[in-house]
Order: structure tokens, then C-alpha cells, then sequence
């Protein structure tokens, strides 16, 4: 056969039809930079390519590209890549170093009668300013009031990919969003963030804490159905503003996806010490679909 093996996979699953798919190619090293952007825009989603690492502390080096341009990381992409990676041998242990253009991530993977369970540890939180109710109102097309800033406000936060994490009202409000994407890639620029994480802390999911959108910047499609390094962020912006940094573990299941009618469930893990957020993870399992050979 010719070509490339893609595997086609679905992350952070909430239900049959859930998750955020990703394509994963398991061997990209003798792809270019065209014909993977060319790939990423033929299957429309986050794709991931798993190639040689280039540094010697790292056991495998991923590239990320949507239709629209390259990322420098992502979460459930990096979840789909290590799982395939596995199964295809090309990691022989359960802890490894990720090499990215983002930097390096640590992973530890687990297996379970249910597939293998990757947890991808993030960067240390870095808050952005504030941001003013009226301008992301404008851009989410909604009355600011239904913005909720008692306790904590609109702001940027990174753990490897800046989000503006947006506090709504409840799941009604979230769901309902129409945003102006025009409005929305120009207030990502202003910023500097990489999309809009609207949520909220009043969701009727009874397995989720809270839940969440993502309206990334320019990707070539106008919503994730399941975020990880969003989720990341948000959990660190909880444990700051709704528990304040106190000594402890604190663990968060987001909810995404469901006004895609792509239910997706994210969990993420929150350590804190002596008033700092000092441990980030992610947690979650690909569900592989099938596989198939595609020209390049």
C-alpha cells in the first residue's frame, strides 16, 4: 500500500458519540511541513504526526496541525498520539518525555480493561489581566449580565496555550452562544490567547463540575468538542479563585461538547502548596476508530 497510515481516533469520550476526534499518523518523519498542513485540512480536525525526537531528554518529538495553521500543542491530541505511539511500539515504557514547539510535557500512561489511560502533566499557570465584561459580551454575541464575575473575573490563563477563560451564568447560557467569530478572532488577537473558554460552574451534567465551550482562533473550524489544555487552565483559575490555592489536591471533571452533540468529559488535576498553584494534569483515554492509507 502506499502512502501514509493515518489512525483515526476520539478523545475524552462522554458517550458513544462523543469526544474530540483526532487523527494521528503514527510514523510522519519523512512528511513536509506542506503535506502535513495538507493532511490537517483534508480530515478538517486537529492532527497529530509522531516523529523522532530532536532532543535527547525526550522519547518521542509530536507536531500538531489544524486545517488552518500549526499549533505548538494540544491536549487531547498528545492523549491520541502516546496511545497510538504504544500500540504501535514506539514507546517502550509508561513515563516518557513529549517533545513539542511548545516545549517539553511529561506523560505517564496506564492500561485498563478499557484502553490506556494517559495523563499529560501542564505548565505551571500563568495569569493574564483582567478583561472587561463588554468586550467579550460583543463577541460572544450575549447581554453582559450574563457574565458572572462575582469572585473571579474574565482572564487569560496558560498552561502551554493561552485561553480567556469567560465566567457564564449556567449550562443554558453556555449553550445557547452564537458567537460573532469576526469579533472573537479579533479580541484573541488583542489578547493574545489562542480562543475563548466560556463555562460554567451551574451546569445540569451530573458527572462534570462544571462546564465549558472552546472557540479557538482561526483553526478552520469554529468550536472544539473537548479542550485539554483549555481544561487545564480552567482548573487552575478554580483552584485559585474558588478555593484559594489551599494545600491540597483538587481534581475537576469538565463537560464540553454537548451543544456540538459530541458529549465529551475531561478530567483535570490540580496540586497546590503554600498559596500556589504547583501541579497541573490532564487525564484521558483515545478511543481508536479504524485506520486507513491516505496519499500525500
Amino acid at each position: 500500500m502506499k502512502g501514509v497510515e493515518v489512525v483515526h481516533t476520539r478523545v475524552f469520550a462522554a458517550s458513544q458519540d462523543g469526544g474530540n476526534p483526532c487523527p494521528v499518523i503514527p510514523f510522519g518523519d519523512n512528511l513536509t511541513d506542506h503535506q502535513m498542513q495538507r493532511l490537517a485540512r483534508k480530515f478538517g480536525f486537529d492532527t497529530a504526526f509522531i516523529l523522532y525526537p530532536r532532543t535527547k531528554s525526550a522519547d518521542i518529538r509530536v507536531r500538531y496541525f489544524v486545517p488552518d495553521h500549526e499549533m505548538g500543542v494540544s491536549g487531547h491530541a498528545t492523549i491520541a498520539a502516546i496511545t497510538i505511539a504504544l500500540l504501535k511500539n514506539r514507546l517502550k515504557c509508561d513515563r516518557i518525555t513529549v517533545e513539542t514547539m511548545t516545549g517539553l510535557f511529561e506523560v505517564e500512561s496506564t492500561r485498563s480493561e478499557d484502553g490506556i489511560i494517559v495523563t499529560l502533566a501542564q505548565n505551571k499557570p500563568v495569569f493574564g489581566s483582567a478583561v472587561a465584561p463588554d468586550l467579550v459580551a460583543r463577541a460572544l454575541a450575549i447581554d453582559p449580565k450574563r457574565i458572572v464575575l462575582t469572585g473571579s473575573p474574565i482572564q487569560s490563563v496558560s498552561v502551554s496555550r493561552a485561553k480567556l477563560v469567560i465566567p457564564l451564568e449556567d449550562s443554558r447560557v453556555l449553550n445557547s452562544l452564537t458567537p460573532d467569530y469576526e469579533a472573537l478572532w479579533r479580541l484573541c488577537d488583542q489578547f493574545r490567547v489562542t480562543g475563548l473558554y466560556p463555562f460554567t460552574r451551574q451546569t445540569d451534567k451530573t458527572n462534570a463540575q462544571v462546564e465549558a465551550r472552546q472557540f479557538p482562533q482561526r483553526a478552520g473550524f469554529p468550536e472544539d468538542a473537548a479542550t485539554g489544555v483549555a481544561a487545564a487552565a480552567l482548573g487552575a483559575y478554580l483552584a485559585t479563585y474558588d478555593h484559594k490555592c489551599q494545600t491540597g489536591r483538587y481534581e475537576f471533571h469538565v463537560a464540553q461538547g454537548y451543544a456540538m452533540q459530541t458529549p465529551s468529559l475531561i478530567e483535570t488535576f490540580i496540586e497546590c502548596a503554600d498559596g500556589k498553584v504547583t501541579r497541573i494534569a490532564i487525564r484521558g483515554r483515545a478511543q481508536v476508530l479504524g485506520r486507513e492509507w491516505v496519499d500525500v
